[in-house]
């Protein structure tokens, strides 16, 4: 997994080779009742940067505080199921329409004095 630096609005998540299920669709993986679920395998990394915006949530009543960036996103996956397999473009040629990171502190991690 790569750095995070919320802050300055760049962040990198990558996974590489991770076993998953694949159900079909939606409603045979809460229901089962369809085709027999597949054995997967997906990687993905997903690129947080620059600063549009941020913003600051605090809500003492709900015991919930955050720092938060908008920003922009750029991502590329692959997924192997069964014999089928998927690759995404370049995470260059992908937009984000909306993109933020953040920090947050709720429950024990909220000071509650």
């Amino acid at each position: 997994m790569g750095g995070v630096n919320p802050g300055a609005g760049n962040a990198v998540y990558q996974a590489n080779n991770v076993h998953a299920t694949d159900f079909h669709d939606f409603g045979n993986a809460l229901f089962g009742g369809g085709a027999a679920p597949v054995p997967a395998v997906v990687s993905f990394e997903v690129r947080w940067f620059g600063v549009n915006d941020r913003a600051h949530v605090r809500n003492p009543a709900d015991g919930f505080d955050g720092e938060y960036v908008r920003n922009q996103a750029q991502m590329e996956w692959s997924a192997t199921a069964g014999d089928y397999h998927y690759v995404s473009a370049r995470a260059s040629t992908s937009a984000s329409r909306f993109a933020e990171l953040g920090t947050e502190r709720n429950g024990s991690f909220f000071p509650h004095a």
